[in-house]
């Protein structure tokens, strides 16, 4: 994985603290991302992140939810649990090991921040479309999952893949890194989401999505993966709210924006 240089500063001006000539370190480290990955699990980054708030100008997403992981797969190897979100309180799950060989399957990790990335800039459109002799519309969010239900039937079939993929991706996403606003949508509150699901119903929606991109052909992505993420889903998606608990929570306003109703 390639980094940006500003993304190597914070790095060895966080970790490399004997040293002076940061300039230069990037010169050295900027083509060398096997040299890099070992500082990334310097526990100062993670307690930098969470305390210093203006560095999250200087760094990219992409950089915050690897050194955030790396920590989190530290995490659960020393500890063993994660947590499960139950009636808005955090639960401790003994699921830790399994959590950690989840995350260390190949291509696992890198998708999880991928997933994270992605949900830093949603984008919204309007699709048009002839029906019966008339021209009808319908506005869309790519983080809304009815909204992109509906676009599967109205895309070319060649783009659907990429449909399939998100919905699973925002199935996991919400329930993990917001159970709470889960929680809030079968309440009545924030309905513009996505109305009355339950926790059990976007897990099963999840699943079913993601294994429907796993079976698709000539896909940029892993139908490997996707076949992990569809089998353990409910794994998987402990994974990101014991991530959003421990180190997300004072920063998921910043990256993440959930509209209200």
């Amino acid at each position: 994985m390639q980094w940006s240089d500003s993304d190597l500063r914070f790095v060895i001006e966080t970790v490399v603290t004997r040293r002076q000539d940061h300039d230069r370190l990037v010169e050295l480290l900027r083509d060398k991302p096997d040299l890099v990955a070992p500082m990334l699990d310097d526990p100062r980054l993670v307690d930098r992140l969470l305390r210093e708030k203006d560095v999250l100008v200087r760094i990219s997403p992409r950089l915050l939810f690897t050194v955030l992981l790396r920590r989190l797969r530290h995490d659960l190897e020393a500890h063993g649990l994660v947590y499960e979100r139950d009636a808005g309180h955090p639960i401790p799950v003994f699921a830790g090991s399994q959590a950690r060989a989840l995350l260390d399957q190949p291509g696992v990790f890198e998708y999880f921040v991928d997933l994270l990335c992605s949900f830093v800039r949603t984008h919204s459109g309007t699709l048009y479309w002839r029906e019966r002799g008339l021209w009808r519309k319908r506005r869309f969010s790519d983080l809304n999952l009815d909204d992109m239900v509906a676009v599967c039937h109205l895309v070319a079939p060649e783009w659907r893949p990429r449909i399939y993929k998100r919905i699973g991706d925002i199935a996991l996403f919400l329930t993990g890194v917001f159970p709470d606003h889960v929680s809030q949508l079968l309440q009545g509150v924030r309905r513009r989401l996505s109305q009355g699901r339950t926790l059990a119903d976007y897990e099963r929606e999840g699943r079913y999505f993601y294994r429907l991109a796993a079976r698709q052909s000539g896909t940029p992505w892993s139908s490997t993966v996707l076949q992990q993420l569809a089998e353990q889903f409910t794994l998987a998606r402990e994974i990101l709210t014991t991530l959003s608990e421990r180190y997300l929570k004072p920063l998921r306003e910043q990256y993440f924006s959930i509209p209200s109703g």
